[in-house]
């Protein structure tokens, strides 16, 4: 097919979210914009991910956890959907993919979790790769507001991965773990993203690139990082040139709606069309 999917399930659909954050509108912004119907783009439904896999990341206890909360399920068809997009991408099927997650990942390690996370979507993507045989090296780049740190602390020593969290800590752990700071606003972060990812990815060379896009740094979430709906797409736009230079074309963009579900509505459409190879202004 060689086009882009949009992994989706309506189990994550929360409209009782805490500040009206809701993937599932994110999702309507997507339908309204007929994107859908729009030739190379396809809908998948995110199926739950297995159980087995899971422990491969995290302990059964708290796996236990996340199910004595209620949260099995979401938590479970939003790392699907990732999972699914990894194997679409990396069978050649898709290239490149859009995953709608109901709940957050990056804050969960191996037996907690905070911050609106419980299992995490990225480490068991790349467990789900490495099991079957499908790929090793992979590029997580995190632009949410706060540190990845269950993702980091999960791939620690693992140099086969790796991971640049935009989270303002400053310095990282050797080459494939770094931290860079936010931009004050669109330009700033556009420029610097451009100036700094690029380079390290190229250096690293992975089979397939994943963005932990995290809504929060928009202008009117809790994150308060001032970026509009248009820094979305710019930087969507540098990791597809990425992706074409150094795997191929394979990228996985992963979103949550850690801002007011109105700010999904129109980012949404916009990523999708870049990954779809359309205008998006």
């Amino acid at each position: 097919m060689q086009g882009t999917g949009v992994f989706y399930n309506e189990v994550m659909r929360n409209d009782r979210a805490p500040s009206d954050m809701d993937i599932g509108k994110g999702f309507d912004g997507i339908v309204r914009a007929g994107l859908l119907e729009t030739e190379g783009v396809k809908l998948f439904e995110a199926k739950p991910v297995a159980e087995d896999l899971v422990l491969r990341v995290h302990s059964r206890r708290w796996l236990e956890q996340v199910r004595a909360e209620g949260m099995w399920m979401v938590s479970a068809c939003s790392a699907g959907a990732v999972v699914m997009a990894f194997d679409k991408v990396l069978s050649g099927e898709l290239r490149n993919a859009l995953a709608l997650v109901g709940i957050g990942g990056h804050h969960a390690g191996r037996d907690y979790a905070y911050g609106g996370c419980y299992i995490n979507h990225e480490a068991i993507a790349v467990a789900w790769a490495r099991q079957e045989g499908r790929g090793r090296r992979f590029a997580i780049v995190d632009t949410d507001t706060h540190h990845g740190d269950g993702t980091r602390e999960l791939f620690s020593g693992d140099e086969d991965v790796l991971h640049i969290c935009y989270c303002g800590y400053g310095g990282g752990e050797g080459k494939t773990k770094v931290c860079l700071p936010h931009g004050s606003g669109d330009d700033d972060f556009v420029r610097r993203f451009r100036t700094e990812v690029p380079a390290l990815i190229e250096d690293f060379k992975p089979e397939l690139i994943l963005w932990f896009c995290g809504l929060d740094t928009h202008r009117d979430s809790y994150g308060t990082r001032r970026l509009t709906a248009d820094c979305y797409p710019r930087l969507c736009e540098i990791l597809k040139e990425t992706a074409e230079s150094v795997c191929r074309g394979r990228l996985v963009v992963r979103v949550g709606c850690n801002a007011p579900s109105y700010v999904a509505a129109e980012v949404l459409p916009k990523i999708l069309r870049v990954l779809a190879g359309r205008e998006w202004k």
